[in-house]
């Protein structure tokens, strides 16, 4: 996924990514933001790891790649950007857990189709 916040203080409030064990296990962000300044610009990524009274905060500088859980260990948020903030998101999937959320889904669908 490529995301692109268009700089007028657009953020992601606070999330999971995978909430329901949809198959993302790690999510990887790769930042494209040459010359970010945080404190001008803002956009930067508040990681809220469970169980930890404490917050990371990164910055999305160039070239910078993050990996972390995808899973309600790692609730996370973009905080306002002020400039165009662009970024690419790759997750890596569990196999058995993707298979198991498609049975789900499919099921679900013809129950509603019934």
């Amino acid at each position: 996924m490529v995301a692109c916040y268009p700089g007028n203080g657009t953020g992601y409030v606070r999330h999971i990514d995978n909430p329901n064990r949809d198959g993302r296990v790690i999510t990887c962000i790769y930042y494209l933001n040459k010359d970010w300044n945080a404190r001008e610009k803002g956009g930067i990524l508040r990681i809220f790891p469970e169980g930890l009274n404490r917050v990371a905060e990164v910055e999305p500088l160039f070239d910078r790649l993050l990996f972390f859980w995808s899973d309600r260990r790692n609730p996370h948020e973009v905080q306002p950007a002020f400039d165009t903030r662009y970024a690419i998101t790759v997750w890596y999937f569990d196999e058995a857990e993707r298979r198991e959320a498609i049975e789900r889904y499919e099921s679900k669908g013809a129950e509603k189709a019934s």
